[in-house]
């Protein structure tokens, strides 16, 4: 199987994490478990979802949707028209 390169996770990670920090009052460690180990970056680490072509706001956004809906699909850039 492909996989993303780990530099494009890296960028992700870093600028997706501290927007969850913040926005939800979590620290660090509790940030990066949230987003790691959700469906939202699941998904951006599969090559065929190619959800790297999104910028790093709407994958927090994609996040966001997991977090309040349980369905990152939920999100208005999954959903299709």
């Amino acid at each position: 199987m492909n996989r993303i390169s780990i530099h494009t996770l890296d960028y992700y990670n870093k600028c997706v994490i501290p927007r969850i920090a913040e926005k939800y009052h979590m620290n660090m460690m509790n940030a990066i478990r949230a987003f790691l180990l959700s469906k939202t970056h699941a998904m951006l680490e599969n090559p065929d979802m190619a959800l790297w072509e999104f910028p790093e706001w709407a994958i927090f956004e994609i996040w966001e949707t997991e977090h309040n809906t349980g369905n990152p699909r939920d999100s208005m850039y999954l959903k299709g028209e």
